[in-house]
């Protein structure tokens, strides 16, 4: 029997018995029901009936310093489908953090133990988390397979660039030290891992 119009609500025939949207914000602080908590909130939650699968495809390609191991990003290609985009500035934010996220175990973060296992880099001074200086220009796309089990066919987005960019990288990284003979590096693959492997693949050759 409560209807509403622009900036307040009043019962049904009866305009003139109306309360504004502070009126009831400032009631249900201030002049609740014995046994209810004061507050104006409610929260639902959404349990799908079944798993969603995001996906992605990526492709990198890299150049290689023989000299000095140094590595360079040249192009980095991501699609991804996170079903019906709903926003697409945050996916777009989203899919960026996760390539981002991706990019650091496969060049640049990793834990350095010495011999008897105490940690090298204990700050993020010896341990580099990749920023917009680290990041290659991330090329992004979407291919849109609306999801079944969810209202509005939405997905899940960002997991898939973080679980897919290392291997893109690392194996870009490999593909391009491959005529040397070198077929496996452990990631992060650093600049010191790639000249100390051309040294040994000169050496055997």
């Amino acid at each position: 029997d409560i209807e509403w119009e622009v900036g307040k609500y009043f019962v049904k025939g009866a305009p003139e018995k109306s309360k504004t949207i502070q009126d009831v914000a400032f009631a249900a602080y201030t002049n609740f029901p014995e046994g209810m908590e004061p507050g104006f909130e409610a929260t639902h939650y959404y349990d799908p009936p079944n798993l969603t699968f995001p996906n992605g495809a990526y492709i990198c390609v890299v150049e290689v310093e023989e000299e000095t191991g140094a590595i360079d990003v040249k192009r980095f290609v991501a699609i991804d489908d996170c079903g019906n985009i709903i926003n697409p500035m945050i996916v777009e934010g989203q899919v960026h953090g996760g390539l981002t996220q991706g990019i650091a175990p496969a060049m640049y973060e990793g834990i350095v133990y010495d011999d008897e296992g105490n940690v090298l880099n204990g700050t993020l001074m010896d341990y580099l988390v990749p920023t917009a200086v680290e990041s290659p220009h991330w090329e992004t796309g979407h291919t849109i397979t609306p999801s079944p089990h969810h209202p509005l066919g939405a997905k899940g987005v960002a997991e898939s660039p973080t679980v897919g960019a290392p291997p893109a990288i690392a194996n870009a990284i490999i593909d391009a030290l491959y005529p040397l003979g070198i077929k496996h590096l452990d990631i992060p693959i650093t600049p010191d891992k790639v000249w100390d492997a051309i040294q040994v693949a000169k050496a055997k050759a």
